[in-house]
């Protein structure tokens, strides 16, 4: 063969085998010359996939209605981006339809215009249904030299031919890419990963799942996030239900090596934590899915939570549908044997939040230790060895903390009311009030750099009083009369306080008040005098009056009691909290 030359096989080979060479740009706006050339021809185009294999190979049956009718192909195409190999036939109606049968889930419907142009013709498509919004224009070429020559219109914008996202075959099964949806703004180190809402991600999951399941007996799902980001309560519990008894879940924590190989390394002076990959045996993990991807049974690790240390193991049988989930499951070691990969991604605050309401609940743990562990391991670890994963998903979920809802578990409320006003220490005595105390408190209230927490309602600060320093957590108000929202609190030391701080970073709001304190019919009354920190100088936010009490509508309406003993009007009060003034 000559040097840089082809041989007479592969040359032969192009002459036989039907090529594919095309071209593909996104398109911003409606061209205007589809009104101002009449030759331009309008065709309806529903497409569906058959299947995809592992090398990318491609069945495809399409319908075409047009002027002159309709027309059903089917279609092979193999891998490739400009340059491919295609082979299209047309097929009867009826095996279409019986064809089409096997797509659902993995459509494509657009409306397609055929525009002339000297040199080629412009195939202008407009998407729909789950698409919508979506505009491409596909150039078909003789050769590739025809394509590299070709003028792009001005009306052309970003070439995406290379792009797999825009690939009609992915656009299918994974919906529309993140820069054409409008949605989350995505970093750029997770090119091409589409980005959704839960509820969307879980459809288009499931459509992926099922799409697999059209060549393979068994389809390994990789679920992967943050600690407490909902990756198995939220995604693959979903999953799991879906599938029914045709999926099963394998978690990761399972293949932790467990406390004696984890204080042996650190004899050895290696700082090791549980928060690392590490300390999971990763090989025995990637050699169980690639024999469970086979329809093999493994014979899993059975991890105790409670004594740290691997108990044995277990026959553990594939199903058509394994869904292997934890903090490593797109580690790099492991991520190959995944057929879908999936990241579920939250914000430090939700975080934080959901690990505290969680552990609190179920393990019994003390806030301050929750907090205290995640501030030393988890978060740190989090960055070095979890979110570089998330460049390995196919998709990322957006499984961010909903303060309405969450807060609830919280299990306590915060019911108050505010009056800009003072009352008269003799009629609190008359009315056989309890004289608590005087107390001076600082409070300091915090912004996450990922969330606002003046849009979603909530409120989070650590108040110095006494020496003592408690953070408070308050999520969104609940429609009442009266100021009433979840909340919980704990107290902190100096060290837990440094490391929220490097979370949480500097505050955005100082309030400072002296506060009078009695008790009355077991509600907690506070004259207030408050002031706004702003830089050295207290600003006077003015007197009040606090009436407070915890829990749910008894309690409401006990509040609403005691004001009337006050000679205080609900409807003059005001449910501001001090950090919203």
């Amino acid at each position: 063969m000559p040097p840089g030359g082809k041989s007479k096989k592969k040359q032969l080979n192009e002459l036989l085998i039907p090529r594919e060479i095309e071209r593909k740009f996104i398109v911003a706006e409606r061209p205007a010359i589809l009104d101002s050339n009449p030759e331009v021809e309008t065709v309806e185009i529903r497409q569906g996939y058959i299947s995809v294999s592992k090398d990318d190979n491609v069945v495809r049956v399409r319908e075409e209605a047009g002027s002159e009718g309709v027309r059903y192909t089917l279609a092979v195409k193999g891998p490739g981006d400009k340059d491919r190999e295609e082979t299209e036939g047309e097929i009867s109606k009826a095996l279409f339809e019986s064809l089409w049968a096997t797509t659902k889930g993995r459509h494509v419907n657009k409306t397609r215009y055929k525009i002339p142009r000297e040199g080629a013709e412009i195939d202008f498509d407009i998407y729909k249904d789950d698409l919508e919004g979506l505009m491409t224009a596909e150039v078909e070429f003789d050769s590739l030299e025809e394509a590299d020559e070709f003028f792009v219109p001005e009306w052309f914008s970003l070439e995406v031919t290379a792009d797999q996202a825009y690939k009609n075959v992915n656009l299918a099964i994974h919906g529309l890419p993140k820069e054409a949806t409008g949605g989350a703004i995505v970093p750029e180190d997770e090119p091409g990963i589409p980005r959704y809402n839960l509820e969307k991600g879980i459809t288009l999951i499931i459509r992926s799942i099922e799409f697999y399941l059209n060549t393979r007996d068994t389809v390994i799902v990789a679920v992967a996030g943050g600690s407490a980001s909902g990756k198995t309560s939220a995604v693959s519990q979903a999953i799991k239900q879906h599938f029914g008894i045709d999926s099963v879940m394998l978690s990761l924590d399972d293949y932790y090596k467990g406390k004696r190989f984890m204080s042996g390394r650190v004899a050895k002076g290696d700082n090791l934590n549980w928060d690392q990959p590490e300390a999971v045996d990763m090989a025995l993990a990637r050699l169980h899915l690639s024999r469970l991807k086979t329809g093999a049974a493994v014979n899993k690790p059975v991890y105790s939570m409670k004594s740290g240390e691997r108990e044995g193991y277990e026959p553990f049988e594939p199903q058509k549908v394994v869904i292997v989930e934890g903090l490593f499951a797109l580690n790099d070691e492991i991520k190959s044997e995944a057929d879908v990969k999936v990241f579920v991604d939250i914000g430090t605050h939700g975080r934080i939040l959901r690990r505290l309401l969680r552990d609190v609940e179920r393990t019994g743990q003390r806030p301050v230790d929750i907090l205290n562990r995640f501030a030393s391991n988890v978060e740190p670890m989090h960055e070095k060895h979890v979110v570089s994963t998330r460049n390995n998903a196919d998709f990322i979920i957006n499984n961010e903390y909903g303060a309405e809802v969450e807060a609830e578990r919280s299990g306590l409320h915060e019911v108050q009311l505010k009056f800009r006003s003072t009352l008269d220490p003799e009629l609190l005595r008359h009315l056989g009030a309890e004289r608590l105390g005087t107390v001076y408190q600082v409070d300091h209230y915090y912004n996450p750099k990922d969330r606002n927490l003046i849009e979603t309602g909530e409120i989070l600060r650590i108040r110095e009083e006494s020496g003592h320093r408690i953070l408070t957590y308050k999520g969104s108000k609940i429609d009442s009369r009266v100021h009433e929202r979840p909340k919980f609190e704990f107290e902190i030391d100096e060290e837990t306080e440094q490391k929220f701080l490097g979370i949480y970073g500097r505050e955005t709001k100082t309030i400072e008040k002296v506060r009078a304190l009695y008790q009355l019919d077991g509600v907690v009354l506070s004259l207030d005098q408050v002031g706004k920190r702003d830089g050295r100088e207290l600003v006077n936010l003015g007197s009040f009056v606090e009436i407070r009490s915890t829990g749910g509508k008894h309690n409401s309406d006990h509040l609403n009691t005691v004001l009337d003993r006050l000679q205080l009007e609900l409807e003059k009060g005001t449910k501001e909290s001090y950090f919203e003034m």
